[in-house]
């Protein structure tokens, strides 16, 4: 696990070394990067998981996602923690993302520290998802979804849009581990990512159509 967190704060300081323009992180430029860099480790991972004796179907099941019921409690409490603090300082600057999404010149005329808020948020979510990843896999569309659907129930502040994504998170991963251990397979049971992303796929296709219609 140390490992594996390394690892994924050593991806993350690559993708914001990368995404940077004239000092600034621009978002389009994170967004291309992170895919690239994704993109090129997870095809890593599985050139290491060929090289495995049993052909790397362990590293398969858990590059899909999923949840054990032998995950130590000191991981579930540090992640918790981690969860706790992230999301304290992340509302503490709710009002500063608020200005932020009006765009640039519109923050820095109100003072709002463009650069430094990014690089908080990025570092923020960075060790979220480093953990995340290190404890359950990469569970898809939760961070995708959820936020979306929150927002169209709370609108576009950003302090309950913050809390309301975090509990609906919560809330899908807790439903989708639910509806796992009710299905009995005889190759054992099915890894979370395969329903988050059954879900969630769909879901996220018809939120952006949504809003493709709302802006024509």
């Amino acid at each position: 696990a140390p490992a594996a967190f390394i690892g994924a704060l050593a991806a993350l300081l690559l993708v914001y070394t990368l995404s940077q323009r004239r000092g600034f992180v621009e978002p389009v430029s994170l967004i291309l990067v992170g895919v690239i860099v994704g993109v090129v480790c997870g095809a890593a991972t599985i050139f290491l998981g060929h090289l495995m004796p049993d052909g790397g179907y362990a590293v398969s099941r858990w590059t899909i996602g999923s949840l054990s019921d032998d995950t130590p409690r000191i991981a579930l409490l540090t992640t918790s923690l981690l969860a706790a603090v992230c999301l304290t300082v992340a509302l503490a600057f709710g009002r500063a993302m608020d200005v932020a999404a009006l765009g640039d010149d519109e923050a820095q005329t109100a003072g709002v520290p463009i650069a430094r808020l990014r690089l908080v948020l990025f570092i923020l979510a960075g060790a979220l998802t480093a953990n995340a990843v290190v404890l359950a896999g990469p569970i898809g569309f939760v961070g995708l979804v959820c936020p979306h659907i929150v927002r169209l129930l709370a609108g576009v502040t950003h302090r309950p849009l913050l809390i309301g994504s975090a509990l609906a998170g919560a809330a899908l991963v807790i439903g989708a581990d639910a509806a796992v251990k009710s299905v009995n397979l005889a190759s054992g049971r099915m890894p979370i990512g395969v329903i988050t992303a059954l879900v969630g796929g769909p879901v996220f296709i018809l939120l952006l159509r949504r809003d493709s219609a709302r802006t024509t």
